[in-house]
């Protein structure tokens, strides 16, 4: 439950990740450097990792010392899926407000209820033996990539 409440903490921080360029209305003074998408947007994602890090590392800490591995990789997956989540929802979405609501109503439902399926912070005990966390991580991905696509849609717009 400590988890679930460290890692919602941030949320505003990472609710506005992929949308600074059209909040601020600096995208034509973003978009036109070298390389937007092979510099600029790997280091909007890791400063949501070093949040997620930092937030949650009391927890991962403690996983460490137990020598529960399976649980500490399932840390580090919820660790990789939060910013990659808000940076996604951002830069399609355009503004913060999908993933504060997805993510709030994500995190009631799974990490706080310790439903394993939704559990993808790993906080439950339960959530470490079950293939959820690999859902979780190939979710990332995807949505990784779809953050990629849709910044390479905003460049040639």
């Amino acid at each position: 439950m400590v988890l679930a409440f460290a890692w919602l903490w941030p949320v505003l921080l990472w609710s506005s990740m992929g949308i600074r360029e059209s909040r601020d209305q600096t995208y034509q003074l973003i978009f036109s450097t070298p390389h937007p998408i092979a510099r600029q947007l790997p280091a909007v994602w890791m400063a949501g990792v070093v949040v997620a890090l930092l937030t949650g590392c009391g927890f991962g800490f403690r996983l460490l010392l137990g020598w529960n591995l399976s649980g500490l990789m399932a840390w580090v997956i919820g660790m990789l899926f939060i910013p990659t989540f808000a940076l996604s929802l951002g830069v399609w979405s355009g503004t913060g407000k999908p993933f504060e609501v997805l993510y709030s109503l994500l995190c009631y439902v799974g990490p706080l209820h310790a439903i394993p399926q939704l559990d993808f912070m790993g906080s439950a005990p339960a959530t470490a033996a079950t293939p959820y966390p690999l859902i979780y991580l190939i979710l990332t991905c995807v949505l990784a990539f779809a953050a990629l696509l849709g910044r390479k849609r905003q460049l040639k717009s």
